[in-house]
């Protein structure tokens, strides 16, 4: 990295003989000093010859917190008079390397000078080569950082940092090449802009940086050559009270030369802790860009280059990964359209509980955080929590009823054939009783009329059966003792055509009619609870990165008790991840306000909340957890 040659400044009240001056001449310069902002602390290494009163004068003027430090400067005190006594502390301050006055041989003012300019110029080696190794060590933590805007911002801050800007701006391009500005800084303003992006015309000095790919140093931006193929526009300046002077406008390159981006340095400063407020402070404070500040900006600026392009690159990866991720739950979830979008309300509502979790000062909760990167996870793990729906049959799957439509369809066809049975059986024993006794017609209408009344009678019995079958067939979300009258139903015979009693509900029928709770038998709920292996199974095939690892297992265990009636593997408090006990409370709410499902009606929010408390009265979710996610109203955000 370039570094500038140290300067040789003598005070005017320092007569050093002209022959001396002359060995250091293209270094060397008399400078009038009538106060310490007299000295022009640009960053440059520099020696300076100073009186007594003068050298005070500027050690105390650099307070500590300055820019400037014993590795840019060096004094060497001229007294008058060689028996003029000298401060103790001035003697013994770092900056100062000799004391000289009238009565040195000229060999030893040459030597003492000589002497602190090699010093000074190894020490600006050093310095650069430290500035260097800062430059890559900002590298590589911008090459960490994976959000955009928050590396924007980086690199704002490290370039003023770098170079005493006291402003800064950055610009990037979209994928169509157009130049945005995105952010800027100023330190005398305090302001930072949030994020935005405003297109950039082709001639202001960032386009034309963006256009052209080359460095642009401007020492006054009011004073830019008409001939110039760029212009200044001052109205950010009119419209925040700011003046701008040097500029320094660098292109952001990718590996591959490409323009990605332009960083526009404003106002170099003298020093860091100085406050632009008036034209007066600009034109005493603020420098040209020299040849060390643009170094320092364009080897930043490649760092900075490759790192948004490869933040972009991240980025577009997410959005393609969570495109991928939402196109599967959709797949997934058209084979089951009743519960279309389950899975993204749970996701919802498992990060507002994280969330508010994260934020808790519950005691139980104090040491639970979660990371952007966990954050993240749990989202894709509850987008992802029924993936292995893709595994179980599509008729259980579908079930809406206890009874499937074809055997309910069944069932209503036996119930008409009773009926024709019935009437068949009542008017052959009429056939019969005709053949045998010859009934005169009168005691013929009146059985006739015996045999319509019954079966009017039977007619409306099978009505009052069907409406039970009908209202057992309704699944219930809790356990509920089924009613006595589908015994009488499935007590319930008629004579099929040979004459044999026939049952109106045959024995699976009647078992599937009398579950306790939900519409599902033991085989067909083992066939749903069979989903979360066949998640596990399938999430654990894709090579998540190393933030994401958790992911599968997160899922495996959302259907997970804390008491260990949960399934498929029965784990109990201790061996469920947090992050599952969270989405397990997201899901079971779903579940039971969601207005879609066929088999049950949307249960009300105070009833499902009633239901989750008595789970966690029965040790079965996390109550901490569930006291979280009421005082939060999480479960507002599920829509």
């Amino acid at each position: 990295m370039p570094h500038s040659p140290s300067r040789l400044l003598v005070s005017d009240q320092a007569p050093l003989a002209p022959e001396i001056l002359q060995q250091f001449s293209q270094h060397a310069e008399r400078l009038q000093i009538a106060s310490p902002d007299d000295v022009p602390l640009n960053g440059e290494a520099m020696l300076l010859v100073l009186t007594p009163e003068q050298a005070e004068a500027l050690l105390e003027h650099l307070r500590p917190g300055l820019p400037m430090g014993p590795q840019a400067l060096a004094i060497v005190v001229w007294r008058a008079d060689p028996q003029q006594p000298l401060n103790g502390a001035l003697l013994d301050h770092p900056l100062v390397v000799g004391v000289l006055d009238q009565s040195c041989p000229a060999d030893t003012v040459y030597a003492t000078l000589r002497s602190g300019l090699t010093c000074l110029h190894r020490s600006d080696e050093s310095g650069a080569a430290q500035m260097l190794e800062h430059v890559l060590d900002i590298g590589r933590a911008l090459a960490s950082e994976k959000d955009l805007d928050t590396l924007l911002d980086l690199i704002l801050t490290h370039a003023r940092e770098l170079t005493n800007a006291d402003g800064a701006s950055i610009y990037t391009k979209d994928s169509n090449g157009k130049l945005y500005f995105r952010l800027w800084q100023n330190y005398s303003t305090d302001a930072r802009s949030n994020a935005q992006q405003t297109l950039v015309g082709d001639y202001s000095i960032a386009g034309y940086v963006a256009r052209m790919g080359e460095l642009v140093t401007v020492d006054d931006a009011y004073a830019i050559p008409e001939s110039a193929p760029y212009r200044f526009s001052p109205a950010v300046d009119s419209s925040i009270g700011y003046r701008t002077r040097s500029m320094l406008t660098v292109p952001l390159k990718n590996k591959a030369d490409d323009v990605v981006g332009v960083l526009q340095l404003i106002n170099r400063k003298d020093r860091a802790d100085i406050f632009l407020k008036t034209p007066k402070d600009v034109v005493r404070h603020v420098l040209p860009f020299d040849e060390l500040s643009r170094s320092v900006a364009l080897a930043l600026s490649g760092q900075a280059g490759v790192a948004i392009e490869n933040t972009i690159l991240y980025s577009d990866i997410e959005c393609l990964f969570e495109g991928f991720i939402r196109a599967s739950v959709q797949a997934i979830e058209a084979r089951d359209p009743t519960t279309a979008g389950h899975s993204f309300r749970v996701a919802d509502l498992t990060g507002k509980l994280a969330q508010a979790v994260d934020r808790s000062d519950q005691r139980d909760l104090r040491d639970v955080l979660f990371t952007h990167d966990q954050f993240t996870e749990l989202r894709y793990a509850a987008l992802l929590h029924d993936f292995g729906k893709v595994g179980v049959r599509e008729d259980v799957l579908v079930k809406a009823k206890k009874l499937y439509a074809h055997q309910l369809e069944i069932v209503q066809q036996r119930f008409k054939y009773a009926r024709a049975s019935i009437a068949r059986d009542a008017y052959r024993r009429l056939l019969n009783l005709q053949e045998q006794q010859q009934l005169r017609p009168e005691e013929l209408t009146a059985r006739r009329r015996e045999i319509e009344g019954m079966l009017a009678q039977e007619s409306e019995r099978l009505d009052g059966f069907w409406e039970i079958v009908l209202r057992m067939n309704e699944p219930t979300i809790s356990r509920e003792l089924t009613s006595g009258d589908l015994n009488t139903v499935a007590e319930y015979t008629f004579p099929d055509d040979s004459g044999t009693e026939t049952a109106l509900l045959q024995s699976f029928e009647f078992a599937h009619l009398t579950l306790a709770k939900g519409n599902l038998n033991i085989e067909e709920r083992a066939q749903i609870e069979s989903h979360v292996n066949h998640t596990f199974s399938f999430l654990s095939l894709i090579p998540w990165t190393k933030s994401l690892s958790g992911l599968p297992e997160i899922a495996y265990a959302h259907h997970e008790k804390l008491d260990g009636s949960g399934y498929p593997r029965g784990l109990s408090g201790p061996e469920i991840p947090v992050q599952s006990k969270i989405m397990t409370i997201a899901d079971i709410y779903d579940a039971l306000t969601a207005r879609d499902r066929p088999y049950k009606s949307s249960v009300p929010m105070e009833k499902a909340l009633n239901i989750l408390h008595a789970e966690a009265d029965a040790g079965q979710i996390d109550p901490v957890l569930l006291t979280v996610f009421v005082e939060s109203r999480a479960y507002l955000s599920s829509s």
